[in-house]
């Protein structure tokens, strides 16, 4: 084991006295005596300073791509953004295009029906046990009385039965208390339409002997100072005939849909203008 290491000192200063006069007999090595060191040396800083530019680049590449992502990510937000506001105004344009047809077909018709009439917009709802009702913007300041009957150009919708001083409450025609004069159309037959339990309208009074029939029409018959004659109510959908009764069973389908009622007319004065009666 001696003699090993022995052999081995005796190799490292060989080694060590042999590289020494490779340098001195060398001209190159003389002149340059650490020459023989740069080649591994500066592959190794090669190396290192390779690895590092790649570890460096690969960073400043996660980072430039988490900074884009953040970018489009804002981006999305300020477009997601965008779009509600613009469907907002598309909605609003929509809105105020159906309130400008709809106050034109008002218009229209108070043009067209010669008496006094005042344009209001339902303001509330109030459905209660015992009637069914709207609230309206008009009230005492605008002229609008107890039992003045409300329209819209597709029908009749009922009467005012409460006042304030800027607003007013409308029974609607589907209530059970509702009543009104009406005639069927093609028959000229009379009676008083009111409501029923389920939202619909019934016409009483019309004789057994009565030829109405499904799909008559039934107007208001101007009996009454609250409407003008010929105001639409609606149309018969059933007829029952019972023995030993004096008057029909008659179902009517209302002119108009009151869960969509937004402006009314009120009628506040049933002469004709120029001093004519209604008709």
């Amino acid at each position: 084991m001696i003699r090993r290491r022995s052999i081995y000192k005796r190799f490292l200063v060989l080694s060590f006295v042999l590289g020494l006069t490779i340098i001195f007999i060398s001209p190159e090595l003389q002149k340059k005596p650490l020459r023989w060191l740069e080649i591994p040396i500066g592959g190794l800083v090669y190396y290192v300073q390779n690895g590092t530019s790649s570890v460096l680049n690969g960073v400043g590449g996660i980072w430039k791509g988490y900074v884009g992502l953040i970018h489009v990510r804002e981006e999305n937000e300020r477009l997601r953004i965008e779009m509600d506001r613009l469907r907002g105004e598309n909605n609003q344009l929509k809105e105020d295009g159906a309130l400008a047809q709809r106050l034109q077909s008002i218009l229209n018709y108070k043009q067209s029906v010669p008496v006094g009439m005042v344009t209001a917009g339902v303001i509330g709802r109030e459905p209660t046990h015992w009637y069914r009702s709207v609230i309206i913007n008009k009230g005492d300041a605008d002229g609008i009385k107890v039992d003045m009957g409300v329209i819209t150009p597709q029908g009749v919708v009922g009467k005012i039965i409460k006042t304030g001083p800027h607003h007013a409450q409308v029974l609607l025609m589907t209530d059970r208390s509702s009543a009104v004069a009406a005639v069927v159309q093609r028959t000229r037959d009379e009676g008083i339409v009111q409501g029923m339990e389920e939202g619909t309208l019934r016409l009483k009074y019309l004789p057994h002997f009565s030829e109405v029939t499904v799909g008559d029409a039934v107007v208001t018959s101007g009996l009454e100072g609250s409407f003008i004659k010929g105001l639409k109510i609606g149309e018969i959908e059933k007829v029952e005939k019972k023995e030993h009764e004096l008057f029909l069973q008659v179902k009517l389908a209302p002119q108009i849909d009151f869960g969509k009622l937004e402006e009314v007319l009120i009628i506040t004065s049933t002469a004709e203008k120029g001093g004519k009666a209604g008709s």
